[in-house]
């Protein structure tokens, strides 16, 4: 199967005053469509990185980065802001809502620069639905828990069916309750909508969530799980690995 996210000798090095710091250090990975895969490692391996430059935020200092296979180095801004637009949805620690725009005001913002009427339809009522937010789309973030915040901004994250979904830490705001809830509702997303999913994560906790594991150490993949297959009915297999 095709790669849908692929690396190439992925390099960023970042200059501080005269010091150059290396975060990557030549990353070489493939995703495939409906893999859900964790990229773990401790703070400051190069992980978040690796995701602003999948998530075409930022651009490689060598190699390349693959989106259905057109390296977006050769992308001017425009291109690479129509590309996150329609094709990748971003959920990160901080939920990142307007506080003064209702939950259902935030996801149909995301909605209205996608260019989508916004009208209910089936697809954001399974959402919502799947999420467990829909009663409390008329609230304002701050009249919601910090797992109900963070489960909308999710749906504004999928709400436009984007084929790839990037998470930085997408629990590390939340208690275990709550962390688990939403890591279940990731999965379920995945097996609902045959996202391609990357969580971003220091915690080894979440690998016990997806079918695939990528560690991280000083900027390079130090362990590969490997991808997952699918099997007739789609449903995702996890390749054997050790955690």
């Amino acid at each position: 199967m095709k790669a849908i996210l692929e690396t190439v000798d992925l390099r960023k090095t970042y200059r501080i005053g005269t010091v150059e710091v290396e975060a990557l250090r030549g990353v070489n990975i493939q995703l495939r469509e409906g893999e859900l895969t964790a990229v773990m490692g401790p703070s400051g391996c190069g992980k978040s990185t690796l995701m602003h430059l999948l998530g075409a935020m930022t651009k490689p200092s060598g190699g390349k980065v693959l989106i259905d296979g057109q390296d977006i180095a050769e992308l001017n801004d425009r291109q690479r802001t129509e590309i996150r637009r329609k094709k990748i949805g971003f959920v990160f620690q901080k939920f990142n809502l307007l506080p003064t725009l209702t939950a259902r005001a935030n996801i149909n913002l995301a909605r209205y620069l996608h260019g989508q009427s916004l009208k209910n339809d089936q697809h954001l009522t399974e959402l919502l639905r799947m999420l467990m937010i829909e009663e409390k789309m008329g609230r304002k973030p701050s009249e919601l828990s910090g797992g109900e915040q963070q489960r909308v901004a999710i749906a504004r994250a999928v709400v436009n069916r984007p084929s790839i979904l990037l998470a930085d830490e997408p629990t590390g705001a939340l208690d275990s309750k709550n962390s688990e809830i939403v890591l279940n509702m990731f999965r379920e997303l995945n097996r609902k909508f045959k996202q391609t999913i990357v969580l971003v994560t220091h915690n080894p906790e979440l690998a016990t969530f997806t079918d695939r594991l990528i560690e991280m150490r000083d900027g390079q993949v130090v362990h590969d799980s490997g991808p997952v297959t699918l099997d007739a009915d789609r449903e995702l297999q996890p390749a054997s690995r050790s955690i």
